[in-house]
């Protein structure tokens, strides 16, 4: 009995370290690219698929600081910020 509450906790702290550390990159993304986001793509809701393409479309014209955290979100490398976007 002791042994599958352990497993289950392990289990359950397994799957919640990841989102702890999306979390984190969320909020540091939201930070950096706050007037981004209102200025390209404010239509969009966080969670809606569609946010991640109009940012893309909107790359160019990206503050070097969000670039710069998406970069290290690891939403985008920084070769592709600087071949697509023009970012260096």
């Amino acid at each position: 009995m002791q042994s599958k509450a352990l497993f289950s906790l392990v289990l359950i702290g397994a799957l919640a370290a990841p989102t702890l550390v999306s979390a984190q990159y969320s909020a540091a993304l939201k930070n950096a690219c706050r007037n981004d986001y209102k200025r390209f793509c404010g239509e969009f809701l966080p969670q809606d698929a569609g946010l991640r393409q109009c940012m893309d479309r909107a790359g160019e014209s990206l503050t070097k600081r969000c670039v710069e955290a998406l970069i290290d979100a690891g939403e985008i490398s920084r070769e592709r910020a600087a071949r697509r976007w023009k970012h260096q």
